[in-house]
């Protein structure tokens, strides 16, 4: 799939990101990445995202509350979050959701799963985002 769409990887791990961006990196995405939910947060400012890879457990601010300011803001509430987590717990992935997740995968990658479920997810936000503009055209 060549694209040129822009996804964002934030783990505190680099070996978590690396591992990421390496079962992605033959999909043609353009791969950015924030070890920390303030950098995530400031990268989401800088370039339009088709999709998040949000870890949970971060040092100073979580991927919980990462994904509920980019929920509560305009100019990101629409960009997908994957969460990744190594942990499995129904209340992790109850909350996930809840605080606007669209899916959650654990720890370590399946690579047929990760690959699927971000080309999946970059399609969807495609067809949103060429499916408002058709909106706001014909709106005019």
């Amino acid at each position: 799939m060549k694209t040129d769409s822009k996804i964002l990887i934030v783990d505190d791990i680099p070996k978590n990101i690396q591992m990421a961006m390496n079962i992605l990196k033959d999909e043609g995405y353009k791969m950015f990445y924030a070890k920390s939910g303030e950098m995530a947060l400031k990268l989401v400012m800088e370039h339009d995202f088709d999709l998040i890879l949000l870890d949970i457990m971060m040092p100073d601010m979580n991927g919980f509350d990462v994904c509920t300011k980019l929920k509560n803001d305009d100019k990101t509430k629409k960009i997908p979050i994957i969460f990744l987590s190594g942990k499995d717990s129904t209340q992790d992935i109850e909350q996930a959701y809840e605080c606007g997740g669209i899916d959650y995968v654990v720890k370590p990658f399946v690579t047929i799963e990760l690959i699927t479920k971000a080309n999946s997810y970059v399609r969807l936000k495609q067809l949103e985002d060429k499916f408002g503009l058709l909106e706001e055209t014909q709106n005019v």
